[in-house]
């Protein structure tokens, strides 16, 4: 059987002298949506009876067919899912683990009980690992709560100071020029009196100059050359000049200014000496402890506002597992009624069966625990079924169970 629907080939089962055994089934089938839909999509013709063949050879080689189309195994092993259950150990071993019974319950639901069942999971996971940053963050608070100090003492010290970048650059130059201004003034207007004055101005003697070449340009290439390498000085010593006028006329020593640059520097240099070489380098060891305690602290995904997220979260679990409890509940109402009437065949009509439901954690079934009970005799009392059941009645418990299986999934046949 198992062959016939797809299990892996064995030789074994050629009969000596065959060139190969042939393996066939007749089914006879209700239209069970994704039975259709499986062989519609591999162009498979479904009346009432439904026929797979397999053809096993020699050399190990398989081929098979549904309705004389021929299909790969994938397609076989997909089809026969829907037309047999076939019992097996693992099956009644499953039923004698009561932590296994809540998700044999749950493959008892519909399409609605599985959308209900994805979201409260999805609303779990999400809970889960919200909750899990949470921890972590009050965790890394009580842990780290003397680098926490320390670095919030070393962020306020550094942002009092207000660091502007290549501020230290800019004042030190600063400061050298206010301390040599005699030097600079006298410089400055000994180079503007060589250019420009009353005596003797040089910019005056270039201007004749300039003039004369410019008489000489119409009889010679090099003369108009050089009188245009004489025009282009004269006009950038003439600027040079006025810039040097100007610079001259707004120079001024301001000894207030002179001290306040120092105080500045000195704070600097603190900070510096401190922190870094420069003013830079305290500014970029600033970012990193800023960013070492925002994440020690929480306050890089905002510890409040996380702590809100996951309150929000947990109601939202709270109300979806309510939704799958329900939801659960009722089709363990279902489920107890159908299992009911297959006791009745199996010469088991004084017995009862019922799911159990307790409060457990939450977890990613919910947060209840489902077990099956069984009452074998009419008063008794609802018992475990793992600590009642005699072998026999498990066996027919679990004949029960995959009938009604059998029946909610469109399957036609159970090997037992």
């Amino acid at each position: 059987m198992n062959m016939m629907l797809g299990a892996r080939a064995s030789t074994e089962v050629i009969r000596r002298g065959e060139t190969k055994a042939e393996i066939e089934g007749l089914f006879s089938v209700e239209k069970s949506p994704h039975l259709v839909a499986i062989l519609e999509e591999n162009g498979i013709d479904l009346e009432d009876d439904l026929i797979i063949r397999r053809d096993i050879f020699q050399n190990g080689r398989s081929v098979s067919r549904v309705n004389g189309q021929m299909v790969n195994l994938t397609t076989l092993k997909a089809i026969g899912q829907h037309l047999v259950d076939i019992h097996g150990q693992h099956d009644q071993e499953e039923l004698m683990k009561p932590s296994l019974h809540i998700r044999m319950l749950d493959e008892f639901g519909n399409a609605d009980f599985r959308a209900i069942k994805q979201y409260y999971q999805a609303v779990f996971e999400n809970y889960r690992l919200l909750r899990k940053r949470v921890l972590e963050q009050q965790q890394n608070k009580r842990e780290h709560k003397a680098r926490i100090d320390m670095l919030a003492f070393q962020i306020a010290e550094i942002e009092s100071a207000h660091l502007k970048s290549g501020e230290d650059e800019k004042l030190t130059q600063e400061r050298d020029k206010l301390m040599n201004h005699k030097q600079i003034a006298d410089t400055l207007a000994n180079a503007y009196a060589m250019l420009d004055n009353d005596n003797f101005s040089s910019l005056s003697n270039i201007r004749s100059a300039m003039n004369d070449m410019v008489t000489l340009e119409e009889f010679d290439p090099e003369f108009k050359e050089l009188s245009s390498h004489l025009s282009e000085s004269y006009y950038i010593l003439e600027d040079v000049s006025k810039r040097l006028e100007d610079i001259i006329y707004h120079l001024d020593f301001d000894a207030g200014y002179l001290q306040a640059v120092e105080s500045r520097l000195d704070t600097l240099n603190a900070i510096t000496r401190k922190y870094g070489g420069s003013v830079d380098d305290v500014l970029d060891y600033f970012d990193n402890i800023t960013k070492e305690y925002n994440l020690l602290t929480g306050n890089d995904s905002n510890s409040e506002s996380l702590e809100s997220d996951l309150r929000l979260l947990e109601k939202d679990l709270l109300s979806s597992a309510a939704r799958l409890s329900q939801a659960r509940r009722d089709i363990a109402s279902e489920l107890e009624k159908d299992i009911k009437a297959e006791l009745q065949d199996l010469y088991m009509e004084k017995a009862d069966f019922k799911v159990h439901f307790s409060k457990g954690k939450f977890g990613k079934e919910g947060n209840e625990v489902v077990e099956f009970y069984i009452s074998t005799n009419p008063g008794e009392d609802f018992k475990p079924l793992v600590k009642v059941a005699s072998g026999g009645e498990l066996s027919r418990l679990m004949l029960a169970i995959k009938s009604a299986f059998s029946r909610k999934e469109d399957k036609t046949s159970i090997v037992f």
